[in-house]
């Protein structure tokens, strides 16, 4: 229907809608409604004057258009530290938990126990039904303080 009201039919197909408008109220109602909506948009269009010429008006929407192109093709500049976090990280992850395993399988020395009976203060206790017991393994390296009552 449009194509029939803008005039672009070949003119079997134009005789063909004329005949079908001649015998559909509905078609022909629709038709009266497109050309008044076509005719009421084309009279009063706005009109814009350019103050450049139409070729030159153009060629600047194309050289933004090309600008706009490069752009977006132009790889932009990033600093790249992949190599960091897939060789320096692990690596230094590794590191660590070297020197903590050397450090957790040193032999402890007797001057490096963490608890000495030698060093440790007196506890005296006002309980009169309580006694104590200690043994000390320097071999082992460590304590044990039994306490119960009597």
């Amino acid at each position: 229907m449009q194509a029939y009201l803008d005039g672009e039919l070949a003119p079997a197909q134009l005789r063909e809608i004329n005949e079908f408008l001649a015998q559909d109220q509905e078609a022909k109602a629709l038709y009266m409604e497109l050309k008044a909506t076509k005719d009421l948009v084309c009279g009063n269009e706005l009109q814009h004057n350019l103050t450049e010429s139409r070729e030159f008006y153009w060629s600047k929407i194309a050289r933004e258009i090309n600008r706009n192109e490069r752009a977006q093709t132009a790889p932009a500049r990033t600093y790249d530290f992949s190599w960091l976090r897939r060789w320096v990280l692990p690596l230094g992850g590794v590191t660590a938990l070297l020197v903590l395993l050397a450090i957790a399988l040193q032999p402890p020395s007797s001057s490096r126990s963490a608890f000495r009976l030698a060093e440790t203060p007196e506890i005296e206790t006002t309980m009169d039904d309580t006694s104590m017991n200690s043994f000390r393994s320097e071999s082992e390296g460590f304590s044990v303080i039994w306490v119960s009552s009597r």
